[in-house]
């Protein structure tokens, strides 16, 4: 007699075989109450018995849930295209999407600029670095649409749970740097929109010049891109002649700079040198190369995930920790 197929195993029939109830494994399945440890692991050895899988699509008619996670950024797409790639947001991606699959979610990435609610459908999302009265986050909690940060919201005592960024320890590494590689005038380029990147980098840079020097900083247009750093640049080289280096936040106004000192014939480092934060494509292939830090984004998208999947399952959390940045040095401000 031919063998017959087993009957694909449902959730009802885990349940029996660890002695529990539906609910309790679908409460260990999907992390949306506590389960004892002793509890969730019959429950795993009752799923490996079985060779259960959950029935997704069957559980999303049901809920009404898509299972689905948006990753967002309210940078614009003049800070996050080009020679970038949305490197930042997709370091950030690729953990995530991986950790959200493990616990039966799928990760979509929602490119700069669009109102995500009037395009897709999702569950939760993860914001980076929200600015202050950011619209996406007003629109999310509207809907009823739960989110963490990575980066702290500004401008509010009871912001959304985020990841730290660790802003102010950023900003000190590279002006510290800067000071030992021999800069004794420093400038400040920063966007123009306030986030606690922008915040905690003045506020830093404010406290370093204190008895050193008197601060000199741009504030560029995020929407310019590029141009912002290259006009922003030019025209330090013609109001501040003095200064020999430059803390430049983010890396595509790092990009417009560097086309600047090139035009001008300003020799880095001999004459002038740069710094920025985020150790991406834009920092690696600048010629020269930029010395930058890294920000270990796959530690802070894991805890991004952890942090958004106890806020899913009812757990009053406020923050988590991230990870201190690493000072990567090259030939920016070192021959």
């Amino acid at each position: 007699m031919p063998v017959q197929d087993k009957k694909r195993a449902k959730l009802i029939d885990v349940a029996r075989l660890a002695g529990v109830s539906p609910g309790t494994v679908s409460n260990a399945l999907h992390n949306t109450r506590f389960v004892e440890p002793e509890t969730r692991q019959r429950i795993e050895q009752a799923i490996q018995a079985l060779n259960y899988t959950p029935n997704i699509r069957a559980r999303q008619l049901r809920t009404g849930k898509t299972n689905t996670i948006a990753l967002l950024s309210s940078l614009p797409l003049s800070i996050a295209s080009g020679a970038s790639k949305l490197g930042f947001m997709m370091e950030v991606a690729l953990t995530a999407a991986i950790m959200a699959l493990e616990k039966q979610h799928a990760l979509i990435l929602v490119p700069p600029g669009k109102n995500p609610l009037d395009t897709v459908t999702f569950d939760a999302a993860i914001l980076l670095e929200p600015a202050e009265n950011d619209p996406q986050l007003l629109a999310l909690e509207q809907a009823g649409i739960p989110c963490v940060t990575i980066g702290r919201t500004p401008g509010t005592t009871t912001p959304v749970p985020w990841v730290d960024l660790h802003s102010a320890t950023t900003a000190d590494l590279l002006l510290t740097h800067l000071a030992a590689e021999g800069a004794s005038q420093c400038a400040l380029f920063v966007g123009n929109i306030r986030r606690t990147s922008t915040l905690e980098t003045e506020a830093t840079y404010r406290l370093w010049c204190e008895g050193r020097q008197t601060p000199v900083i741009y504030y560029l247009d995020e929407e310019q891109g590029e141009t912002a750093g290259y006009q922003a640049t030019r025209q330090l080289l013609q109001d501040n002649p003095e200064v020999d280096g430059v803390l430049i936040l983010v890396d595509t106004f790092a990009s417009g700079a560097i086309r600047a000192f090139h035009e001008t014939a300003t020799e880095i480092p001999q004459r002038m040198r740069l710094v920025t934060r985020y150790d991406g494509i834009r920092a690696r292939e600048s010629q020269p190369p930029l010395t930058a830090l890294n920000l270990h984004l796959d530690e802070v998208a894991r805890q991004a995930i952890t942090l958004l999947f106890d806020v899913l399952a009812g757990h009053q959390v406020l923050s988590s920790a991230g990870q201190r940045p690493e000072l990567i040095i090259r030939a920016s401000t070192r021959t």
